[in-house]
């Protein structure tokens, strides 16, 4: 597995689940909890999302830069925060570490939900690097969409179960212990949505 410094610089614009929908789900028509009801939901999307969360997947549309000390023994560099929409940047350190730009359309984008790598195209070879941890930073868009109707179905509604089953027990939340008291309904979607391949 590759060395690698990760950071999201552009947030998601919009909710993978909205207050509404979940006070729905709860049957709440009150707005004095609506600060603990979206508490919870940040925390199942944080539960779920990438880059720790048990489905390593980026939900809504987002921005993030990797950098490493350059790419695999197969002319690789993985990306490791998943679906990737687009390669925004790419930008290395050269033998005299002066910092210089690629240009992204030399390279090919490879992957699905599951998994990404670029590499370059047939005519085109990685550059000589500076050795540091950030020889090379990949800069792409990552996620399903720019709305929550482009999450698929199961992920969002494994948000609702998880902030729905917080909500009644809230002892869980409390105790520190929300990762280990997840219902079965919702460690079955997990399961299915999980990645199914690592490099």
């Amino acid at each position: 597995m590759q060395d690698e410094i990760l950071k999201r610089t552009v947030k998601p614009s919009a909710p993978v689940v909205s207050l509404a929908d979940v006070k729905l789900d709860l049957r709440v028509d009150h707005t004095f909890e609506d600060t603990l009801i979206q508490s919870l939901i940040d925390a199942a999307v944080q539960y779920l999302e990438a880059p720790s969360g048990v489905l390593g997947k980026a939900f809504i549309t987002q921005v993030w830069e990797m950098s490493t000390r350059g790419p695999d023994d197969d002319c690789r560099i993985y990306l490791p925060v998943t679906p990737v929409q687009a390669i925004d940047a790419i930008s290395y350190f050269d033998s005299d570490n002066v910092e210089q730009s690629l240009t992204v359309t030399d390279f090919h984008l490879y992957g699905d939900e599951n998994w990404a790598y670029i590499t370059p195209k047939n005519d085109v070879e990685w550059p000589d690097l500076f050795d540091r941890l950030d020889a090379i930073t990949v800069t792409f868009t990552a996620g399903f969409g720019a709305a929550e109707s482009f999450v698929p179905e199961t992920i969002r509604q494994v948000v609702r179960l998880l902030v729905t089953h917080w909500y009644i027990n809230r002892s869980a939340v409390d105790t520190g212990t929300i990762a280990t008291e997840i219902p079965m309904a919702a460690q079955s979607l997990i399961a299915v949505n999980r990645k199914g391949w690592n490099y």
